[in-house]
């Protein structure tokens, strides 16, 4: 048998399918990046920089961004329908715009903002404070703020003011009521709005949001709601303010059909608007949608995508092309809301196995002697005539031996040395079973509890509601890879559990050629060093983490290339401490420490603890309350 080799681990981990061009393995079986999205260009070995990063101060588990990753995918983007507007000679042009909500950290933001700069890239805003830092940040000339989500008249005002500063903010009604606020807010100001219509199609989306579209969707405006619109503008001598119509169909669009359907109608609503008299629409918001393939399966599964970037942006393009020729009008300028597909890659975690559940298997066990029970006799005939071609039937025998001594066990009619016995029997005979499907390379569906009772208990050392709580709260699935010891066969199946007191919080569900598994081959745990990555990330997680067991923030870097240095380190942002979160939860640091000095001072009295102990505990307190939430590798 040859021995293992890191392209057999590139391969087993489907690397080439999910990474895009962004992830391999070296030839010294380390995780590489390639910032650029280039196989043969500039590389940087994870494991090392993790070592470089350690050395610098920062903590397991922690968060690497890489910023020119993050430039790629927006490069990547205006460069698939530069392409689609010249195949199909489009008149219009491309204006993206980054969604804040994808992930808020402002020094992501702020480098969205500096590589979208040469694309003329703006920002989407949801909320009133995301309008805040739009509205900051944004100062890229001809870039579009697009206003969207619930409205007051204040986030009406300070979006009008917004023009005031050179921006260039629209105004999207996405609740027919805000057209009042909208038309009242710009006449008191004296200042003519930009506005957009949303508009809620009948077309759903594919995908795990699919709920969120459709005729019941929360945002839009009905197709009455639409031309009532348009007359109460036309009424006020504002129907040259509508510039833009918007629809969205939900995010992680898995299927290519969905886009299609919804660009159809999008555009029979879009022409006819122009022939209400809104003619100086001249602006499309695809929304969101634009899917990220987290599996590398090119399918409609949920975590999956059956298109390409460049298929999608030439659907949009010939959508739009056809039915203005049609229609005999100017073709708009496309903004497209992609933020899951500019930020997902640029993002992944680090954090180290701290420990493995793990059933003993010993190679034998004393044979039973006569005061063994009948029990324990049947259950070793059965490990040790296990063979290819009775696995069935000795799988069968041992469960029933197990559940019999179990059931004799609770009767009193076995101790506990022989439940214990029985126990290491029945493991001894699935260890034998298993390796031989190993063997066979089979995997009947009857083997399947086997196979969950081989399994390993990796505990990693990180919280999943924190870092990817989309794991949880709807089974996403995000690439999982050991970063090093790539060249050694993973010989191990496993799942992994975080730090939290909670059984949801695990990974079990993992990328197997181009699917799901419920199993994760990983190497055996020697005690020491064994990371392990979680890619694709940087969409939603930061934001949506909670605070669980009050494991907070972890230590974050954004690391970008410099040319001979090889990389810089541009930002590090320092994780929570204990007594951050604990103000999270509004528990105040010095109370808290004057509560527990007190305590202390009480036990002295008693006399329950020394003047040395009494300090170490006080100690140990005031440094627990500085010391980051996740734990410390102290070997």
């Amino acid at each position: 048998m040859s021995e293992w080799t890191p392209s057999q681990s590139q391969a087993l981990y489907q690397v080439t399918d999910w990474g895009a061009g962004f992830f391999s393995v070296n030839e010294d079986g380390n995780v590489c990046i390639h910032p650029r999205g280039d196989l043969d260009g500039e590389c940087i070995d994870l494991p090392k920089l993790v070592g470089e990063l350690e050395r610098r101060g920062l903590r397991r588990p922690m968060l690497i961004r890489f910023s020119d990753i993050l430039a790629a995918r927006i490069e990547g983007l205006a460069g698939c329908f530069s392409n689609a507007i010249a195949e199909h000679e489009y008149g219009g042009r491309w204006r993206g715009v980054f969604p804040i909500k994808v992930n808020q950290q402002a020094h992501v933001v702020e480098e969205i903002v500096e590589f979208g700069a040469p694309f003329g890239v703006g920002l989407e805003a949801g909320s009133k404070p995301e309008l805040l830092i739009a509205l900051a940040l944004l100062e890229t000339p001809d870039a579009l703020l697009i206003c969207n989500g619930y409205k007051d008249r204040a986030y009406i005002e300070t979006a009008l003011l917004a023009q005031r500063l050179g921006r260039t903010p629209v105004i999207v009604v996405d609740r027919y009521h805000e057209i009042e606020l909208i038309i009242k807010a710009a006449a008191d100001l004296g200042i003519r709005p930009h506005i957009g219509l949303r508009s809620r199609l009948s077309t759903v989306g594919a995908g795990r949001w699919v709920e969120s579209s459709g005729d019941h969707s929360k945002f839009g405006l009905s197709a009455d709601e639409l031309v009532r619109a348009i007359d109460r503008l036309r009424g006020v001598d504002m129907l040259d303010c509508v510039e833009l119509l918007h629809f969205h169909i939900g995010s992680q669009i898995t299927a290519i059909r969905a886009h299609k359907d919804a660009l159809r109608e999008a555009m029979r609503i879009y022409v006819g608007l122009h022939r209400l008299g809104a003619t100086k629409i001249h602006l499309l918001d695809v929304g969101g949608g634009l899917g990220v393939d987290y599996v590398g399966a090119g399918t409609d599964d949920p975590s999956s995508m059956n298109y390409t970037t460049q298929e999608y942006a030439n659907d949009v393009i010939y959508a739009a092309q056809q039915a203005c020729l049609e229609a005999e009008i100017p073709p708009p300028d496309i903004i497209t809301e992609s933020g899951r597909a500019m930020v997902a890659h640029h993002s992944m975690l680090i954090f180290d196995v701290i420990g493995v559940n793990r059933d003993p298997s010993p190679a034998k066990i004393d044979p039973c002697d006569d005061d063994d029970h009948l029990v324990l006799h049947a259950l070793q005939e059965t490990v040790e005539t296990i063979a290819p071609d009775n696995l069935s039937e000795s799988y069968h025998d041992l469960t029933h031996g197990r559940d019999e001594a179990a059931s004799l066990f609770s009767l009193g009619y076995l101790d506990l040395r022989g439940r214990a016995k029985s126990e290491r029997l029945f493991h001894l005979g699935c260890v034998k079973i298993g390796a031989i499907l190993e063997q066979m390379g089979e995997a009947p569906e009857e083997f399947e509890d086997l196979r969950k009772l081989l399994t390993d208990t990796y505990f990693g050392n990180f919280s999943l509601f924190q870092s990817m709580p989309d794991a949880w709260a709807v089974s996403q699935v995000f690439p999982v890879m050991p970063i090093h010891r790539l060249g050694e066969e993973p010989t191990r199946r496993g799942v992994i559990v975080d730090l939290t007191c909670d059984s949801d919080g695990r990974l079990d569900h993992f990328i197997s050629e181009g699917a799901e598994a419920g199993t994760l081959r990983m190497h055996p745990w020697n005690g020491g060093a064994y990371l392990l990555g979680v890619f694709l990330i940087g969409a939603y997680q930061e934001i949506l983490g909670d605070l669980h067991n009050l494991f907070g923030d972890t230590d974050a870097v954004h690391v970008r290339l410099d040319g001979d240095r090889g990389y810089a380190v541009k930002h590090l942002v320092e994780g929570d401490a204990v007594s951050e979160v604990l103000a999270y939860v509004q528990y105040d640091r010095g109370v808290l420490s004057e509560r527990v000095r007190r305590t202390i001072e009480k036990a002295m009295a008693e006399g329950r603890i020394s003047l040395e102990e009494s300090a170490l505990l006080r100690r140990r307190y005031d440094q627990g309350l500085a010391d980051y939430t996740y734990l410390k590798d102290e070997s």
